[in-house]
């Protein structure tokens, strides 16, 4: 897609949308094994001294080790999802880009064939690479 002020590169999207889904699923299984890591510390551990009392957020308006380990876990997970979401929305933002780009194609064969318009090269309505028609989009205003 383009214009005159910006252009996407599909392909560049695509690549950094897969990327980004497979760095997500590679995080994933390691911010389990976290988890897992971490949930295995039963909080009698830490005991009942001063420091265990510190750790496991005795004090007022303090969550303790055990809470921000929570906390920073919930917000692990929460940052992968939204990582894989979207990292997915890129990708259908993409096939959707593509399709209609090919809708444009065909409406323009569509135009060019049934205008005959003298001098218009025959690749005007092909779609070099996938990145959009070759040809405006829009006859021109006569």
């Amino acid at each position: 897609m383009s214009s005159g002020s910006f252009r996407i590169e599909l392909e560049e999207v695509e690549a950094a949308a897969s990327r980004i889904r497979s760095l997500v699923r590679e995080l994933e299984p390691l911010a389990a094994e976290v988890e897992a890591a971490v949930r295995q510390v039963a909080p009698a551990s830490y005991g009942t001294g001063p420091v265990g009392t510190a750790l496991l957020g005795g004090g007022p308006g303090t969550v303790g080790l055990i809470g921000q380990q929570a906390q920073t876990l919930q917000g692990v997970h929460r940052f992968l999802g939204n990582s894989g979401r979207m990292a997915e929305n890129l990708l259908l933002m993409c096939r959707q880009y593509r399709e209609a780009d090919g809708g444009h194609v065909a409406a323009l064969k569509e135009l060019i064939g049934s205008s005959g318009v003298p001098g218009l090269p025959a690749e005007a309505g092909t779609v070099p690479d996938g990145r959009g028609p070759s040809a405006p989009t829009r006859p021109a205003a006569v």
